[in-house]
């Protein structure tokens, strides 16, 4: 009802639909970008503040409004290779019509872009694995200092995916190939940490929201992502590197950021490395104790059950997206 009371086609702050959801169902529903907006929009009209929705390419014709929307690789009408640089760029030309975008051209530009994310941990002085950042036109000299074994790492990709462990200089220039096939014009090679799990802590506004250990219980690596058999543990914060983990996203200059992050041979007492950040996130709720048995993946497939893990997944989406709109519309105030 408040959708209803609250919708005004002459409002100021505008809710955008980055694509129309029935010409691109596929892609909005793969992209879980319909729970997304359903959240945002929730966020807004529970503020009863007059809103409208505008879909897809209609919003390059709006000047001086605010302009909330949801991050998600569905807004690349040309299927180009580096999909967070359209967004980028759609959303710094709203800004320049006199726009405010939420999120913020400064946020979108650490979305998925590896070799942006990576630059600015070495500016910055966040601890990180050594890593290398390679053009498609680069010098093979920039290969000799190299060690092996190394991960390669497609810098726009999420989950997991396009992460490859390398053994030797061969099998790098092999996986470059199909990489520069792939349309990427840069990758990242990066140091190999001896680690068996990650952390995933979430922050926003200076607090940790939530945190998850991702486990790999094997003695190979592998990717750490719940899609390749690992599993997630909750509790067990390491409290000593918080407020230092916060410092992190403060020097980024983000309101809110999902940390990778890991110790060389799972040494807590070590320095933490950041493997990556990211503004935009998916959190994901804690396994129920009475599901501490199964793997995390396991969970997921759970559906006709009292505690299933999209009930709980759609609750915990909705509250994080209240907290960040609050979050936005607080600097409004403030501006």
């Amino acid at each position: 009802m408040k959708w209803i009371k609250n919708y005004d086609k002459n409002a100021d702050t505008i809710i955008w639909i980055k694509t129309n959801p029935f010409t691109t169902l596929l892609r909005y529903l793969k992209h879980n970008d319909l729970l997304s907006d359903f959240a945002l929009i929730e966020s807004i009209a529970i503020r009863n503040i007059p809103f409208k929705i505008v879909i897809g390419n209609n919003i390059g014709k709006y000047n001086n409004k605010t302009i909330f929307y949801t991050v998600s690789e569905n807004c690349n009408p040309y299927k180009v290779a580096n999909y967070s640089a359209t967004l980028f760029h759609t959303v710094h030309e709203l800004e320049n019509q006199g726009n405010k975008l939420f999120p913020e051209t400064s946020e979108i530009e650490y979305w998925e872009n590896k070799a942006f994310m990576q630059e600015q941990f070495l500016k910055l002085g966040i601890n990180h694995p050594k890593t290398i950042i390679l053009n498609r036109n680069y010098s093979i000299n920039e290969l000799d200092n190299l060690q092996f074994p190394a991960l390669i790492k497609e810098i726009h990709s999420a989950g997991s995916r396009g992460i490859t462990k390398v053994n030797s200089k061969e099998d790098l220039l092999k996986n470059l190939d199909k990489i520069w096939a792939k349309g990427h014009s840069k990758t990242i090679v990066q140091k190999l940490v001896d680690m068996r799990r990650d952390l995933r802590v979430v922050i926003l506004n200076g607090e940790v929201i939530s945190f998850y250990w991702r486990v790999n219980s094997s003695k190979e690596w592998k990717p750490t992502a719940t899609s390749f058999g690992n599993t997630t543990e909750f509790g067990n914060f390491p409290e000593q590197w918080k407020s230092l983990f916060i410092d992190f996203l403060h020097k980024m200059n983000l309101p809110t950021g999902a940390f990778d992050i890991t110790w060389e041979k799972d040494d807590l007492n070590s320095q933490p490395l950041v493997l990556e950040v990211s503004p935009s996130y998916q959190l994901n709720p804690s396994l129920p104790e009475r599901y501490k048995s199964i793997t995390y993946k396991e969970y997921k497939k759970k559906l006709f059950v009292s505690d299933a893990y999209y009930k709980e997944y759609v609750d915990i989406v909705f509250n994080c997206r209240k907290q960040i709109t609050n979050y936005y519309f607080n600097k409004l105030k403030k501006a």
